[in-house]
C-alpha cells in the first residue's frame, strides 16, 4: 500500500469524510506539471476553488496554471500575479463587504498572500491516488470533522485554534497562509468555492501542512482512545416522555375501572 492511500486510510478512520481528503502540491515551474501522473487539465478556464472539486468529488488529479484560472482574488492570493492598485486600495470590497474605502483596504492588504511568482502551478489530487509528494492535505468536512482535528493538532502541545478569515478567498486561508504558517487551518469555504466549488453549506475546510500531518493523526489516535470520536456518539438513555405516558395511562385505566 502507498504511503498516500494508507495515510487516507488513517484520516478516515477517524473523520469518516463524505469526500475524498486532497493532495496540494505547489509548483514553482509548470514544466513540473509533466512529471504528474494522471493529471488532468481543464479545457476551459475556471476557478482555482474547482480544482479541488474534481479532486474531492471525482478523485481527478487536476493541474492549473496562471493562465487557466479566472478567479481575481486566487491569483493574487498564491501569487499569480502581483497585487495591483485597484485590489490594495479596496475598490474590490468598498460596498460589497466593507462600508468604507479604508475598511476595504484594510481587508485587501490583510489577505495572506504567497509572494508574486514564487509558484506558477497548483495541483490537486485525492490522496489516496496521487503519488507526487503534497505540500498540504485539504479535508471539507462539517463542524464535528473539524473539531477532531482540532483536538488531534492540540493533543501535543495544547492551547487553542485560531481562525481567520474575512468571508471570502478561501484559497488565501487553506493555501497561502497553511503555507506561510505551517500551522492548522480551519476556514470557511468562500462565495465562490459555494457557487462554482460545489462546497455544501454545512462544509469548513481543514489544511493540513504535511510537517505536521503526523502529530495530527497522533493526536487525534490518542484522543479516540481518550472517548473522543466520530461520529459524536449521543446519550442513550430512559424516555422520561414515556415514562409520565405510560404512568398516565396507567391512571387513566385504574379510574375506568
Amino acid at each position: 500500500m502507498g504511503k498516500w492511500k494508507e495515510l487516507d486510510e488513517r484520516l478516515n478512520r477517524y473523520l469518516r469524510l463524505a469526500t475524498f481528503p486532497i493532495g496540494v502540491k505547489l509548483l514553482e515551474d509548470e514544466e513540473e506539471l509533466k512529471n504528474i501522473s494522471r493529471l488532468k487539465r481543464p479545457d476551459k478556464k475556471i476557478a482555482l476553488c474547482q480544482i479541488f472539486s474534481y479532486s474531492r468529488y471525482y478523485g481527478w488529479t487536476m493541474g492549473i496554471t496562471k493562465e487557466d484560472n479566472v478567479c481575481p482574488l486566487a491569483e493574487i492570493a498564491v501569487g499569480f500575479v502581483e497585487p495591483y492598485d485597484i485590489f490594495l486600495e479596496g475598490y474590490f470590497f468598498v460596498g460589497r463587504y466593507n462600508e468604507t474605502l479604508e475598511g476595504a483596504r484594510k481587508t485587501a492588504r490583510m489577505i495572506p498572500k504567497m509572494p508574486h511568482g514564487k509558484f506558477s502551478a497548483i495541483v490537486s489530487g485525492a490522496l489516496s491516488r496521487i503519488e507526487y509528494d503534497p505540500d498540504l492535505i485539504m479535508i471539507y468536512g462539517n463542524t464535528a470533522q473539524m473539531l477532531r482535528i482540532i483536538q488531534g493538532a492540540l493533543w501535543k502541545t495544547g492551547g487553542r485554534i485560531t481562525m481567520s478569515t474575512f468571508g471570502d478567498a478561501v484559497c488565501a486561508d487553506t493555501i497561502s497562509n497553511a503555507y506561510l504558517t505551517g500551522e492548522l487551518q480551519i476556514a470557511m469555504p468562500c462565495l465562490g468555492d459555494r457557487r462554482f466549488g460545489l462546497a455544501m453549506d454545512s462544509d469548513l475546510v481543514a489544511s493540513i501542512p504535511l510537517e505536521i500531518v503526523d502529530s495530527v493523526l497522533e493526536g487525534m489516535e490518542g484522543t479516540h482512545k481518550g472517548g473522543s470520536r466520530y461520529p459524536i456518539p449521543y446519550q442513550i438513555c430512559t424516555p422520561e416522555f414515556f415514562l409520565k405516558m405510560k404512568d398516565q395511562i396507567e391512571a387513566a385505566k385504574r379510574g375506568a375501572k
